[in-house]
């Protein structure tokens, strides 16, 4: 049987406080490579929190996780790297009050934010290149990005 594909996922007492209190708290899981996960409950009770978290994307703020056999939150950027989330209604649902280029716009912030594709030069090694020459190429990938996408 070939090994299954995925990542493991052991986590011990994670939470995660926010300005309104705890989003989730004394969470624990330990799942395999390719184990499936569901996490379920009321809305508001910090599903999708947790999620965010366990991929990298929202710092935890106790207990401890390994994603892949990289610690979080100290590992963010490569746990980032290796995972994703699926569609989740309301988090990654396109805003119907924002224009298409208002969207292309909102990814390029988060590409600059949390690291472009594979390939791309690391962190700040990007910003090493003349502020004129990040600029030109924001623009042309902005003025691409429509056509990419068949419009």
């Amino acid at each position: 049987m070939d090994d299954p594909s995925g990542l493991a996922v052991v986590a011990d007492g994670l939470g995660l406080k926010g300005p309104r209190g705890w989003a989730f708290r004394d969470v624990s899981a330990d799942a395999a490579p390719g184990a499936l996960i569901a996490v379920t409950g009321p809305s508001g009770t910090g599903r999708t929190c947790l999620l965010l978290a366990l991929t990298g994307r929202m710092r935890p703020t106790e207990g401890r996780a390994v994603v892949g056999g990289l610690e979080l939150p100290r590992r963010m950027a490569a746990v980032r790297r290796r995972s994703t989330l699926a569609h989740v209604a309301g988090v990654t649902d396109l805003d119907p009050a924002l224009t298409v280029a208002e969207h292309l716009r909102e990814q390029e912030l988060l590409s600059r934010r949390f690291g472009g594709a594979r390939g791309a030069l690391p962190g700040p090694r990007r910003l090493i290149r003349p502020r004129a020459e990040r600029r030109e190429e924001r623009r042309r990938r902005g003025d691409e990005a429509p056509a990419a996408a068949g419009l």
